[in-house]
């Protein structure tokens, strides 16, 4: 997690000043209102619940920023939105080693036993996710709320695993880069905002696998806030 946060840190520190224009992040706005173009238009954070044998007293979660988004109202009450976002997912899980294979790099989980008894720090090990997302709802618009469903595609760039180890009392973190990863996956998604602050909703179907057949057993759903620039 503690990379996620000086990721997402970044990520505002730099990204947003160089992109936002002097009245904000829109870039463009129809003459009529119906049809806007938004740059870094908000910032998310979402809690993984995680499903799977293989995860134990787990924290898992994920940051996201927008990247673009293209809104369009063909009526007052109705809005189409496509956005393309910069998210990353870390999952969590304690007793359990999560280790690349030796020849395949696919994410595998180990059991502590099989390693060197008392050398490894069982509090925590994990692997994250860097994802680009295209999220596309259908929203309604009434006054100041805003009730979006819809789906989104996610393209997975690369993935890395993490644990630790204790030695002379020092703990000392391995990862291991390059980690495969499914290059895509998808699932359903559902939002409501009051203002610049909303919830957001993920599901992610039996049949949409982030981690390739074989690997980590893994299924899980998201609940998160939204805020808006």
């Amino acid at each position: 997690m503690k990379k996620l946060f000086f990721a997402f840190l970044t990520a505002l520190l730099v990204g947003v000043p160089a992109f936002a224009d002097e009245e904000g992040t829109t870039l463009y706005t129809s003459s009529d209102g119906k049809v806007s173009f938004d740059m870094l238009s908000h910032i998310g954070y979402g809690y993984h619940f995680v499903s799977s044998a293989d995860f134990k007293s787990n924290w898992s979660g994920e940051v996201f920023f927008n990247i673009l988004k293209v809104e369009v109202r063909p009526a007052e009450v109705l809005g189409l939105s496509l956005g393309l976002d910069a998210r990353f997912n870390n999952f969590n899980s304690k007793n359990t080693v999560f280790a690349l294979g030796n020849d395949d790099h696919l994410i595998k989980a180990f059991d502590f036993g099989k390693f060197v008894e008392g050398s490894f720090d069982k509090s925590r090990g994990g692997f994250n996710v860097f994802t680009l997302d295209t999220p596309f709802l259908v929203k309604g618009l009434f006054g100041e709320f805003q009730l979006g469903v819809g789906a989104f595609a996610a393209f997975n760039l690369s993935g890395n695993t993490y644990y630790y180890f204790r030695q002379d009392n020092k703990r000392t973190e391995v990862s291991e880069t390059k980690a495969k990863v499914n290059t895509f996956n998808y699932g359903l998604l559902a939002s409501l905002s009051y203002n610049d602050l909303g919830v957001y909703f993920r599901y992610y179907p039996k049949s949409s696998k982030l981690l390739p057949d074989g690997s980590v057993d893994l299924s899980y759903m998201t609940l998160g806030i939204a805020v808006n620039f």
